[in-house]
Parts: C-alpha cells; sequence; structure tokens
C-alpha cells in the first residue's frame, strides 16, 4: 500500500498532460471518464482537520499534487472494478476492514476532539508562561561577507595570491565609505552571497563556526573584522544589524500553542474513553481457538 501511495505520488507531480478543455460546473478535475468534483475534494480536506487545511492553504502545490493523486486513485479503482478485483473475496474482507476502520476514526475524532472555545486565551497564556524555553530565540546576526578560497590542498603559490588577494579586498572593505556589497559581488569567492552583495542573512549566533563567533561578537554594526582564516579560506566580515537572545512574543506563538493544546487534550481524551471503554467490558478470549488460528500447537 505504501509502494501504491508513492507511485501515485511520483505520478501526481511528474508532469503528466494538461487538457485545457473546459470542465463541467462542480468538477475540478478529470482524467478521461474519470471526474474528481468539488464536493470531494471538500470532503477529503474536511476529513484531514482544520490545522492540516489551514496548511494545505499556504501551499498551492501541495494542492494540485492532492488533486492529481485523487484522481489518479480514482481511476486506478475505476479499472480494478472494471476487473471485477473489487468482487474477491479477500478484497471484500480488506475492504470491510478498511471501511470499519475510517467508520471507528472517525468516531474517535468525533469523541476526542475538543470543545470550539478550547483552549481559553487565559490557557493559551498559561501555557506560554510555563514553556517560555521552548520559544526562546537565539542572539541572531545580519551578516556580509567576502570569502577568499585557501582549502588545505592549496599549493604554496595560489595559497600565497590568495593571501595578497584578501590582504587587500581587506584594506579596500575598511576604507571609511567603503561599498563592501560591490566589493563582495565583484571579489568574494562564495557565490551564492557574493551575487547578493555578500549578504549572509540572518545568523543565529550558534550556528557560526566557532573560528567566526568570537571575532563577530566583537563588532559593531558597520563594523568590518579583520580576515579570518578557516578551514576553507579567510572571510571578511561585516556586521550589519544583532538581535540579542529574547523570547518569541505571545502574538508571533499564540496559533502554535493552540494547536498543540488542542491535539493533547484530543489524545488524552482519545486515551480516557478507550480505558473507559476496555474497563466498561472485559475481553474473554479462547485461547486454544487462537492458538489454532495463529498455528501454536
Amino acid at each position: 500500500m505504501r509502494f501504491l501511495l508513492c507511485v501515485l505520488g511520483v505520478l501526481a507531480v511528474s508532469g503528466a498532460a494538461v487538457s485545457q478543455d473546459k470542465l463541467p460546473p462542480g468538477v475540478l478535475a478529470k482524467m478521461g471518464d474519470v471526474e474528481l468534483r468539488v464536493e470531494e475534494l471538500k470532503a477529503i480536506l474536511d476529513a484531514a482537520g482544520p490545522d492540516a487545511k489551514n496548511q494545505l492553504a499556504q501551499q498551492p502545490a501541495e494542492v494540485n499534487r492532492l488533486v492529481r493523486t485523487e484522481l489518479l486513485r480514482k481511476a486506478l479503482a475505476a479499472e480494478a472494478r472494471g476487473k471485477a478485483w473489487d468482487k474477491r473475496p479477500e478484497v471484500i474482507a480488506q475492504m470491510d476492514r478498511a471501511r470499519e476502520q475510517v467508520l471507528v476514526s472517525s468516531y474517535m475524532n468525533s469523541v476526542s476532539r475538543p470543545p470550539e472555545n478550547y483552549p481559553s486565551e487565559a490557557d493559551i497564556r498559561t501555557a506560554y508562561d510555563q514553556s517560555q524555553n521552548t520559544f526562546i530565540v537565539p542572539k541572531q546576526y545580519r551578516l556580509q561577507q567576502i570569502f577568499v578560497l585557501a582549502p588545505p590542498e592549496t599549493d604554496k603559490v595560489a595559497y600565497a595570491k590568495a593571501q595578497a588577494k584578501v590582504s587587500d579586498l581587506s584594506e579596500k572593505a575598511r576604507k571609511r565609505g567603503a561599498d563592501f556589497a560591490a566589493l563582495a559581488k565583484a571579489s568574494s569567492e562564495h557565490a551564492e552571497s557574493a551575487a547578493k552583495g555578500g549578504d549572509m542573512g540572518w545568523v543565529a549566533e550558534g550556528s557560526l563556526i566557532p573560528e567566526l563567533r568570537d571575532p563577530v561578537s566583537t563588532l559593531k554594526k558597520g563594523d568590518v573584522s579583520a580576515p579570518v582564516k578557516t578551514a576553507q579560506g579567510w572571510h571578511i566580515l561585516r556586521l550589519e544589524d544583532a538581535r540579542e537572545k529574547g523570547v518569541r512574543p505571545l502574538p508571533e506563538v499564540r496559533d502554535q500553542i493552540a494547536s498543540a493544546l488542542r491535539l493533547r487534550r484530543a489524545q488524552e481524551t482519545e486515551a480516557a474513553y478507550i480505558t473507559f471503554m476496555t474497563n466498561k467490558t472485559p475481553v474473554n478470549v479462547n485461547e486454544q481457538e487462537l492458538g489454532k488460528v495463529v498455528g501454536k500447537q
């Protein structure tokens, strides 16, 4: 089953031909005679739950993949029915079990679903206050760099040239009024950051390699470091901005906390209900017959 789902996923993003023919009202997609209707996709999204639905809403490519996957699934099912595959006894047994599993899953989702007004603002605030360590943002630096390559295997001549180049660039970069971005774009040997004028974006203090961490920590906004040697070459760094370590504000993480609280409440309710059901009606097993089924002598 997992293999089939993987195949469907690959087919769904493989660029299969797309017809531009106008579809009838209510039909979302079509493959030959097989249709995927709007209400069918709505049912799939509703079954996935509000969190998954909201996540998909931000990912158009995933929604497109889902539509193609469901259409392909329907096409394969139609082909199987055409060959009376759904009439095979072993398939009927599996379908009955799958139908029962869907029934149980839907019922348990209903039983365990928290009230719509949960969690309250007070619940969210309490959870935030009790778990602020989860929302700590480390100190961050907004950096630009000029990089000159000089890996360990560099020969003496090439190493001397790289050393002369970094010395020249360092002098130019540290002059008053120097255009660091232009220098990086023209001379840095780190292609990705060079294309952006040396911009490295926001970098967490802990993600900097040790050789760079201390030099960066001494810079003030606008300062340019002396060349710093690492295993792969020299870095000339400019500090554009810095953010001190802190805790993300509640409005920023409110939805995340609410989702986590709802999930935990649902899990606790489901576990309690299952315990209640198993305690309410004891299970009686015919061990002799069970042994015959599993092949015990």
